[in-house]
C-alpha cells in the first residue's frame, strides 16, 4: 500500500517559533501556520511572552493547532537559567504541548552563548560529578512536571556542545534517565545524527516523543556548526531527512515531526519557508 505523504505531513508536521524573527509581529507566525494548513507547532519562550501567553492559547484554540514542544527548561549547571523552570512549566500548564524540552545545560553552564552568571570553582572540568549532580535534579524536575500533568522530551545534545548547551551527549545515556516514567526523549536530528542508537530508536523505541530536524550546516574543519532550511539546493551533500521521516511515518503512533531553524541559519523570507516546507519535503520524499 502505498503511503500517502501529503497526508502525513498534513498531520503531522510542526514548525518551531524558535525560526519567527523578533521584528516581525508574533501573531503573524500563527496567521502563517493557519495559512500553509499546518497544523501543529513548538514554542519558545521568548516567543512566548512577546505574544502574551494566555492570548496564544485562545488562538491556538480557535485556529485548532496543537503544540508539539515548548523550548525550554533545565540547564542544571546554571543558577540563573534553571530558576526559570518553574516559569516555564506554568507557561506549558496553560499551553498544553505534547512535551516540554529539558535541555541539561552546558558543562561550564547556561545555554548559547556562556552565561555570565556562572561562576567556574574549579580549573578542569568535571564532567562526572556534573552529570551525577544533575540526575539528582532532573528527578526533581520530573516530579514538578508530574504535578503539573506534563510530560517532558529530554533532548541528547551532541557531544561538540557540551560546554556550552548540554552535558548528557547520546541517546542511550538519556534514555537511562527516562528510564520507568512517563517522559521522552526529544530527537534532534542536528545533535544526534551521528549517534549509532539513531536509527534503531526512531523505528521501536516507545521512549520516543519528537523528531526535530533540518539541514546541517558544517564549517571549513567539517565540523557541525549550524542548521540549514529544506530546499534543493540544501539537498545536496547532507544527512538523509527522507530517511528518517520515512521511519517516523512508519510507526503505528501519532508521533510528530518539528522543523527547528533558528534565525540565525538563513536569510530567506521566514514566512516562504513556512509556506513552501510541504512541497520541499514532498520533493525529498
Amino acid at each position: 500500500m502505498k503511503i500517502d505523504y501529503k497526508d502525513l505531513l498534513d498531520k503531522k508536521l510542526s514548525i518551531n517559533s524558535y525560526m519567527w524573527p523578533n521584528e516581525i509581529k508574533p501573531y503573524e507566525f500563527i496567521e502563517t501556520i493557519v495559512k500553509s494548513g499546518i497544523k501543529n507547532v513548538g514554542l519558545h519562550t521568548d516567543f512566548i511572552e512577546s505574544y502574551g501567553v494566555n492570548k496564544l492559547r485562545q488562538d491556538l484554540n480557535l485556529n485548532k493547532i496543537n503544540v508539539t514542544s515548548v523550548n525550554s527548561v533545565g540547564y542544571f549547571t546554571d543558577p540563573f537559567y534553571s530558576n526559570q523552570n518553574e516559569k516555564i512549566l506554568n507557561y506549558g500548564k496553560i499551553l498544553n504541548p505534547d512535551l516540554i524540552c529539558v535541555i541539561t545545560g552546558g558543562i561550564l553552564g547556561g545555554p548559547n552563548p556562556i552565561s555570565q552568571e556562572f561562576k567556574q570553582i574549579n580549573n578542569y572540568l568535571d564532567i562526572k560529578t556534573i552529570r551525577e549532580e544533575t540526575l539528582v535534579k532532573f528527578k526533581t524536575l520530573m516530579s514538578q512536571a508530574e504535578k503539573f500533568k506534563l510530560h517532558l522530551g529530554l533532548e541528547p545534545i551532541g557531544s561538540w556542545e557540551i560546554l556550552k548547551k548540554g552535558h548528557f551527549n547520546s541517546i542511550a545515556s538519556c534514555q537511562k534517565l527516562i528510564k520507568n516514567s512517563n517522559h521522552k526523549l526529544i530527537i534532534d536530528l542536528y545533535h544526534s545524527f551521528e549517534d549509532l542508537d539513531l536509527e534503531r530508536f526512531l523505528k521501536k523505541s516507545p521512549h520516543l516523543g519528537l523528531l526535530q530536524f533540518s539541514n546541517i550546516r558544517f564549517d571549513k574543519n567539517f565540523r557541525p556548526v549550524g542548521r540549514k532550511t529544506i530546499n534543493d539546493e540544501n539537498n545536496m551533500e547532507n544527512i538523509d531527512i527522507a530517511k528518517y521521516l520515512k521511519i517516523l511515518f512508519n510507526r503505528k503512533d501519532n508521533l510528530k515531526i518539528e522543523l527547528e531553524i533558528f534565525q540565525t541559519d538563513f536569510t530567506e523570507n521566514p514566512q516562504n519557508i513556512i509556506l513552501n516546507i510541504k512541497k520541499e519535503l514532498l520533493n525529498i520524499l
